[in-house]
């Protein structure tokens, strides 16, 4: 009994440590583009595509998770994805071509979308009901942490020796620290459902009409974070001659806002509801994706993006808050789903703003991407049930 409690002490660091190797090598691949691409005399938009390859094995990573959660344990997934991460990162830091490369590093998005929802599972099979928006809360933050501290990290050894250096002396020892860490710490657990068949979960699901509006909410308000944490700064810098230099401290600033965000989400979350805490944060991350391209000055834009930056930390634990507590029988199935329209949400919002910034029209890209926040916050007022607060 002792050695449970003591395990459960070190369960929440043990999963930060997870997310934390779980988003590097997106640090890695944003940061170092360029670097790989002159390595393997490609253009950068060609290297780019292998972020675009890892995401859509995010998305069948995801459903995958979702698959198998029905037969084995959130702790057995969990460990199997941080053992692709590993393959990944050794496979990357010694690939001799593109083509490699490019399969390597799309194993990390399959493994990314496996290890993400696992995660979720495991704050709410051995967390208590009123301290899992906390964890959550931390669990976002860890991602989000990775970007700020890892970058500085990553652009270090590509000085000191070339970009395979960030892969096999940054990526491959934190895969490794969290394999044995999570391997340790976490309870073995047994699947109560294992008798059901494989696509029992997907299906409960999918059929239950509170899960499918916090999947669809998910879908919808996940296009928001690009507007807010990716847009914005290109906004700033064309629209009000930013420099570089002051962007890169924006680029900081606005990430460690959001960790704000999410960190005091936990204590709002639990004295106003998962369900009223994630309408109103979706509701204003959207109007905030509209106003600060309205906005009159610098200054004005600066402060609706910071604000919308911290609502949306806040947002996205509420939101993961929630659809956690639904169809708890297949708590795996749900976060997979989870993850996979949260990553297909995202596919939708860059390519929406994307589309939208071809001439230049940032009204029409705040408008087109907030709209679809507003529309995320009314989805889950009308289909999402919480049923914490039911019971």
């Amino acid at each position: 009994m002792e050695k449970e409690l003591h395990k459960n002490r070190f369960l929440l660091p043990a999963l930060f440590v997870a997310i934390y190797a779980n988003w590097t090598p997106l640090v890695i691949s944003g940061l170092l583009l360029i670097e790989i691409a002159e390595s393997f005399n490609a253009p950068v938009g060609v290297t780019g595509q292998m972020t675009t390859l890892s995401s859509i094995l995010a998305v069948i990573g995801a459903i995958f998770a979702g698959i198998i959660s029905s037969k084995y344990s959130a702790r057995k997934i969990l460990l199997a994805g941080l053992i692709v991460h590993l393959l990944s990162a050794i496979g990357c830091g010694l690939s001799p071509n593109l083509s490699i490369l490019f399969i390597t590093f799309a194993a990390s998005g399959l493994a990314l979308a496996i290890v993400g929802p696992m995660i979720s599972t495991l704050v709410g099979e051995h967390i208590p009901t009123e301290d899992r928006p906390h964890a959550m809360g931390l669990i976002v933050s860890a991602a989000t942490l990775t970007f700020i501290f890892g970058s500085p990290v990553v652009g270090y050894l590509e000085k000191l020796n070339g970009w395979r250096l960030g892969f096999l002396a940054y990526y491959l020892p934190i895969v490794v620290i969290a394999l044995i860490v999570v391997f340790k710490v976490i309870p073995r657990s047994h699947v109560s459902n294992a008798n059901t068949g494989l696509f029992t979960g997907m299906k409960h699901a999918l059929l239950d009409g509170s899960a499918r509006a916090c999947l669809f909410g998910m879908a919808l308000t996940a296009a928001t974070y690009y507007s807010l944490f990716f847009y914005s700064i290109s906004f700033f810098r064309t629209q009000f001659d930013v420099p570089l230099a002051w962007a890169s401290l924006l680029v900081s600033g606005i990430n460690l806002i959001s960790v704000g965000g999410s960190m005091s989400g936990g204590r709002l979350i639990n004295r106003f509801g998962r369900k009223p805490a994630s309408v109103f944060s979706i509701l204003l991350a959207g109007l905030s994706s509209i106003g600060y391209v309205f906005a009159p000055s610098f200054i004005v834009s600066l402060i609706i993006v910071l604000f919308g930056s911290f609502i949306a930390g806040l947002r996205i634990n509420a939101i993961s808050s929630l659809s956690l507590e639904q169809v708890s029988e297949f708590r795996g199935s749900m976060m997979s789903l989870n993850s996979a329209f949260m990553n297909l949400g995202s596919v939708i919002g860059a390519g929406i703003g994307g589309y939208a910034l071809l001439g230049g029209d940032w009204s029409l890209m705040g408008v087109s991407i907030g709209v679809m926040g507003i529309f995320a916050a009314v989805i889950i007022q009308l289909g999402a049930i919480d049923p914490i607060k039911n019971n």
